[in-house]
């Protein structure tokens, strides 16, 4: 056994253990052990002080008591004698009263009675009257004299003050300074005295009993003296240690309590701490404050005058009594015990080297005998026999490890025999759901890769590998970089390197192809491990192409609706500026035609209004507030009467086609706007053609046509389609974006609203449009308007335009109705010039008054936008009330459907005078 490594291992390691756990006991246990054991004589030092700090509170406490104990007694007996003397007065002069007695006679008993009720040398009762007059007194010289200017040290009154509170109080308690009754020449006369008083309110009379403050603290420091007596004996029976000790001295550093009497009452606020030079006293009670322990060289009993122990003393505060309490031990005495504890430990650290050795060597050797023979039938069947055991039976653990040895190797040979089996069935089955998953997962509408750490493809899907920026060829195994372009694996770079935080990633990356770029959503996933790093990667690829391009059209029509609102709000309040500004220029230009040179001013001016007219109704067809009159229009025939206005304006080297003459379409739009629409994309055609080209327009019907590339997807009906295209330079990146922009152009001279005017003509007539443009490659403007149905021929005449109003009209009333004072004002001048008698209103309520009040009104003009009740509200309300009355209305724009205002005259502003009267109908036709 001698010669096994195992044996000799283990006895080794055991006996190691057994030294190792010794001296680590003896190391750890010792100091440790040592240390507490101080620390609890430290700390019994401390409780001990802690305890008698406690005991000179509660002395505190019940001096304290004892106090108020004391005071409350003296009151009690000021209040009963001077019960008994009011008694006593109240019994004399009720006697007096009845008439037994004289005035003389009751005065006589009530003073010589009074000075009867004394119970110590300077306790008396006093009698005074409402005016300060002592009747009675202890000292015969007070008797019959004022007290009223007598004062205490801060000039108040005394006796004045005690009747005061007596009549408004009826009794109570007051301190003052008061001569002690044969006080002697030389000594303080105002010794501090209490006394109690009453109110014999019967009789005008204060009676009250003192007693002196001083007698009440003699009585308190005996009390003192007694406790403090009886503490002395008590700390003097208190050891700490051998020879430690309690003592008390208080802040002046005077010994109160010492265990020798022969240092109470001596001061040592000198002696000096030799191995600092501090004054012990002072170190002691900063020590006390700062909740500390203090050490300081001293001599002792049994070396007397040789300071050289240290001493280490624990010191209490007690602010009520201004006491220092201190406990005090030698530091030596406080280790002597732990010195004692660590030599026993060390014995016993010894006899448990020599026990654990000795019982180290039996264990190693029952233990190792086993396992040698254990080893030795592994050593078999690593050679390959199976059939190998160890034969080892016991009834403890080694022999269930034998057991259960020999019947692995049992269960490993039948095992091995169905092994190769069982590999080939699970492996064709893992080959098969593998299979099932890749189909799977190239079947979904999305790219999938999965990534390992170092940015590995471990597995990618078929449409993965389809992606445009993904280079050809194998890709599984390769890094990331290798498998795709460098500028897409610069946009995914960023989101792999968040999501190595455990951050999920999601981007947008754009891959030129051709004319329409692909845009796909990229998401990066971490897989986490179980202790939260990050294993790989899950990259998801989603082409979000066709939902990007639809939310640009939806926000790019939300954004030129919010431009329509602003410009058509403008362009009303510039209507009105503009019609003010004709209507004047109309007057002045009549008035003083006779003046040519100032024709030649005016008339430059009327040019510039009307521009601005023009350019306000463009910036409320862009708004969709320029008032519309839709009715069914062939639309091929107006194609070919613009076309030939055009051909007037465009250059000889520019070729336009139109529909042919057999070709017809209907549709619902306002036939003036319709052409001022193709005006304008023709004009823009030509610019965009210096040098020549085609201007192709065509008109197709069509039902359901696609969103693609329009504003908005187009509602399900039937429209028709107007192409205007050329083969000009076309749009420049980024500028068919804005082109329905209000006062966004290209060129140089333009005033940016011909498009705009053009895109809210068509949302205005509930129509789309689009544009298909590129640089170089022209210019393609589809416009879809409702489709309409061919329209029945009207042989009825039309109103007939007129520059004057005929003479029957002449004199006819008029009410002009509108809240701009300035407008209102050109609108009257216009009608009294065409012969019209004409009164005015500011607001639609104020004419439906008027209205209901004058019957010969023949005539009612009226602005559509007003405060509170509008004008077609007004007209509505005229035509059930006064069918009689015209009802002509003007406005920059109209907000309500035209079908609300159906056989109204409606004028936009700015107008003419002459469009004024040709509105106006004969009385005969009203």
């Amino acid at each position: 056994m001698a010669h096994s490594r195992l044996f000799l291992r283990l006895f080794s390691s055991v006996l190691l253990v057994v030294v190792l756990f010794s001296s680590a006991y003896y190391l750890l246990s010792v100091p440790l052990v040592k240390e507490k054991a101080y620390q609890i004589e430290l700390d019994a030092s401390r409780t001990i002080l802690d305890n008698v700090h406690e005991m000179v509170g509660r002395i505190r406490s019940n001096i304290e008591e004892q106090r108020t104990t004391i005071i409350d007694t003296f009151k009690s007996e000021m209040r009963a004698r001077v019960t008994l003397a009011a008694g006593y007065i109240d019994y004399v002069l009720d006697r007096h009263e009845r008439g037994e007695i004289t005035r003389a006679e009751a005065e006589r008993l009530i003073y010589d009675g009074l000075r009867a009720f004394k119970t110590g040398k300077d306790d008396y009762i006093w009698l005074t009257n409402y005016d300060a007059v002592l009747l009675s007194h202890a000292d015969p010289d007070w008797i019959g004299q004022s007290a009223a200017e007598l004062q205490d040290q801060q000039g108040r009154y005394i006796v004045p003050t005690i009747i005061e509170r007596a009549r408004r109080e009826g009794e109570g308690y007051h301190t003052y300074p008061w001569k002690r009754p044969g006080a002697e020449a030389g000594t303080d006369p105002r010794a501090q005295k209490m006394s109690y008083f009453r109110d014999l309110k019967r009789h005008g009379l204060v009676i009250g009993a003192g007693a002196y403050l001083d007698d009440m603290d003699a009585v308190i420091e005996r009390r003192m003296g007694e406790a403090i007596e009886d503490l002395r004996q008590a700390l003097r029976n208190i050891r700490i240690a051998r020879t430690g000790y309690v003592y008390i001295f208080d802040s002046t550093r005077r010994m109160l309590i010492h265990p020798n009497a022969n240092i109470e009452g001596t001061a040592f606020g000198d002696l000096r701490d030799p191995s600092t030079g501090a004054f012990i006293g002072e170190a002691l009670m900063r020590a006390a404050h700062e909740n500390r322990y203090l050490r300081y060289l001293w001599d002792k009993p049994s070396d007397p005058n040789n300071y050289a122990y240290e001493k280490i003393t624990w010191v209490r505060h007690e602010p009520g009594l201004d006491w220092y309490i201190a406990s005090s031990v030698y530091e030596e005495e406080l280790r002597s015990s732990s010195t004692e504890l660590g030599n026993r430990l060390f014995a016993v650290s010894l006899v448990i080297m020599a026990v654990g050795g000795g019982l180290g060597y039996v264990g190693a050797r029952r233990l190792v005998s086993p396992l040698r023979r254990l080893a030795d039938t592994a050593a078999q069947v690593r050679a390959g026999n199976l059939d190998a055991r160890s034969g080892i039976v016991r009834n403890d653990e080694i022999g269930d490890l034998a057991a259960t040895f020999d019947g692995m190797v049992r269960r490993v040979k039948d095992d091995i025999a169905t092994l190769d089996s069982r590999v080939k069935e699970r492996t064709a089955a893992l080959e098969n759901a593998e299979a099932r998953q890749r189909l799977i997962l190239d079947a979904i509408p999305a790219a999938i890769a999965y990534l390992d750490g170092q940015e590995r493809l471990r597995f990618v899907n078929r449409r993965w590998c389809e992606l445009p920026h993904t280079r050809r060829g194998p890709v599984l195994g390769r890094r990331l970089r290798e498998a795709l372009t460098a500028d897409a694996y610069d946009h995914l770079s960023p989101a792999l390197t968040r999501a190595r935080t455990g951050e999920t990633t999601t981007f947008e990356y754009t891959v030129a192809l051709g004319v329409r770029p692909l845009i796909t959503r990229n998401t990066v996933l971490p897989q986490q491990g179980a202790g939260g790093a990050v294993l790989g990667f899950f990259v998801l690829t989603l082409d979000v192409t066709d939902e990007t391009e639809r939310q640009r059209h939806l926000e790019e029509a939300e954004r030129l609706k919010a431009v329509g609102q602003l410009a058509g709000g403008l362009a009303h309040d510039f209507n009105n500026l503009l019609t003010i500004i004709l209507g004047n220029l109309a007057v002045a230009r009549e008035r003083f035609a006779d003046l040519e040179e100032l024709t030649g001013y005016l008339e430059p001016a009327q040019r510039a209004s009307r521009r601005g007219a023009d350019i306000t109704a463009r910036l409320l067809a862009f708004s969709r507030r320029q008032p519309l009159k839709p009715q069914p229009v062939e639309v091929c025939a107006l194609v070919r009467e613009t076309a030939v206005l055009l051909r007037r304006s465009l250059p000889a080297s520019i070729v336009l086609v139109t529909p042919g003459a057999e070709d017809a379409a209907w549709a619902v739009a306002d036939p003036t706007q319709l052409e001022n629409a193709l005006v304008n994309l023709a004009l823009n055609s030509r610019d965009a053609m210096p040098e020549g080209g085609t201007l192709t327009v065509s008109v197709t019907p069509c039902a359901d046509p696609a969103a693609g590339g329009f504003d908005e997807p187009p509602a399900a009906g039937r429209y028709v389609g107007i192409q205007v295209r050329d083969t000009g330079n076309g749009f420049a990146p980024g500028a068919a974006a804005r082109a329905f922009e209000p006062f966004f152009t290209t060129k140089a001279l333009g005033s940016g609203l011909g498009l705009s005017m053009v895109y809210g003509f068509v949302k205005q007539s509930g129509g789309y449009i689009r544009i298909d443009s590129a640089p170089r490659a022209g210019t393609s403007i589809t416009l879809l308007l409702p489709e309409a149905e061919a329209p029945i021929p009207d042989d009825t005449p039309g109103p007939v335009a007129a520059g004057a109003l005929p003479s029957a009209c002449r004199g006819m009333l008029a009410l002009v109705v509108e809240d701009d004072d300035d407008v209102r004002l050109v609108l009257r001048q216009q009608l009294i010039d065409l012969g019209l008698s004409v009164i005015e209103a500011s607001n639609g309520e104020e004419a439906m008054e008027l209205a209901e009040q004058i019957d010969d009104l023949r005539l009612v003009v009226s602005d559509i936008v007003m405060p509170g009740v509008s004008g077609l509200t007004l007209a509505r309300h005229l035509r059930a009330a006064r069918p009689d009355v015209q009802v002509i209305l003007v406005s920059g724009f109209s907000t309500e459907e035209h079908g609300e205002a159906e056989g109204l005259v409606i004028l936009g502003k700015p107008w003419e005078k002459s469009e004024l009267a040709a509105a106006i109908r004969l009385p005969a036709d009203a």
